[in-house]
């Protein structure tokens, strides 16, 4: 029986890994795709106050409610195609709606 040479095994390791990475990048994917036409809609940290509301207001969805951050809201519309639109309109990410509890803000004492 031939053994592999530590090149070899090396490159086994590399697929393998390249692999695995593919897999955790789709499955992060698919749960952070909005769902139930609620979406966690963020614009670029430098554009003006108010661009939020703006970019949800012209892909024809409502604002559910802040977060705490002038660059990131919850939004809602259940007209399909709404992540495109959001996108078009000029959002920098949209994520699931239930995402938005990494983006509150706590009140200091």
């Amino acid at each position: 029986m031939q053994q592999a040479s530590p090149s070899g095994k090396f490159r086994q390791v590399r697929i393998v890994s390249a692999n695995l990475a593919v897999i955790v990048v789709v499955l992060a994917a698919a749960a952070m795709t909005p769902r139930d036409g609620q979406a966690l809609v963020i614009v670029s940290p430098w554009s003006e106050p108010g661009r939020i509301i703006e970019v949800i207001a012209d892909a024809g969805g409502s604002f559910m409610n802040g977060t705490g951050s002038p660059y990131a809201a919850i939004a809602r519309s259940d007209e399909p195609g709404f992540v495109f639109r959001l996108f078009g309109s000029g959002a920098m990410l949209v994520l699931d709606g239930s995402l938005a509890f990494f983006c509150r803000s706590t009140p200091s004492p």
